[in-house]
């Protein structure tokens, strides 16, 4: 009986050697079940057009100033009170319920204008209570604030040297000729020509016709050197209403007492 082969000894396999041709093993395979490939869904639905946005309503005109309110203020600051009462009210009327815009420029304008006119009155009361008395015969009695256009001749009067030239001058203090003053109205006359003459025109007449309205009120006076002229005119606005000249006598120094006629100064 023979004795068995030993086995063989596998031989040591060559990690480096080149594989043995053949086709790759890559594992069994298995087969799937047939099926029909599957649709593609369906699109989805398609963009609607956009939804509008809400549109506001379109604004309201906006109402214009009224041109009364803007007259009526305007009329209001100058002075001007009947016009400005006259187009506040107007304009109190249109501005009701909003359908002009300037209610407060009315309103504006009728204070201004009751302002001027409280002045007015206020300034009327203080110049009939301030103003001077006289005795029958027209004489200063008492003294007090003399406006510019009712002095009359033989009124004795202060503050005449203060006055800068050309300025305006409305009233004058005037007392009793008896108590000492600076000067004393002595003549008036009135303005030649139809047009106002101008300062220049005025200071021509004026000067020689004062000096020789002195001359006839008082030669004493006229020929005293301490006794100066002075004169008030009128000036182009006050041209239509008023065209007199007021020529006043006025001690360059110290006071006169007592009428020019009877003594010229101290």
């Amino acid at each position: 009986m023979s004795e068995p082969e030993a086995p063989t000894p596998p031989a040591e396999r060559n990690p480096y050697a080149t594989p043995t041709p053949g086709p790759p093993s890559y594992g069994e395979h298995r087969a799937a079940a047939a099926r029909r490939p599957m649709p593609y869904a369906p699109a989805g639905t398609p963009y609607g057009p956009p939804s509008p946005w809400p549109v506001a309503p379109p604004p309201e005109p906006v109402p214009g100033t009224s041109g009364m309110a803007t007259a009526a203020l305007v009329f209001g600051i100058i002075g001007g009170i009947p016009l400005a009462i006259i187009f506040g009210v107007i304009a109190l009327g249109r501005t009701a319920n909003g359908r002009q815009q300037g209610r407060g420029l009315a309103i504006a304008g009728l204070i201004c204008a009751g302002l001027w006119l409280a002045g007015l009155v206020t300034a009327g009361v203080y110049a009939t209570v301030s103003e001077p008395d006289r005795d029958d015969a027209g004489q200063i009695t008492d003294e007090g604030s003399l406006s510019a256009f009712d002095v009359e001749i033989g009124d004795c009067v202060n503050g005449v040297r203060d006055i800068e030239a050309d300025s305006y001058v409305r009233s004058l203090p005037a007392v009793p000729c008896s108590e000492p003053h600076e000067a004393e109205v002595y003549a008036q006359f009135d303005l030649t020509g139809d047009a106002h003459p101008g300062t220049d025109g005025v200071v021509a007449q004026a000067d020689q016709r004062c000096a020789d309205a002195l001359y006839t009120y008082s030669t004493r006076a006229y020929d005293d050197p301490n006794v100066g002229l002075f004169y008030l005119y009128p000036d182009e606005r006050a041209w239509p209403q008023d065209r007199s000249v007021v020529c006043i006598a006025v001690a360059i120094e110290g006071t006169l007492t007592g009428s020019l006629a009877e003594q010229t100064g101290t």
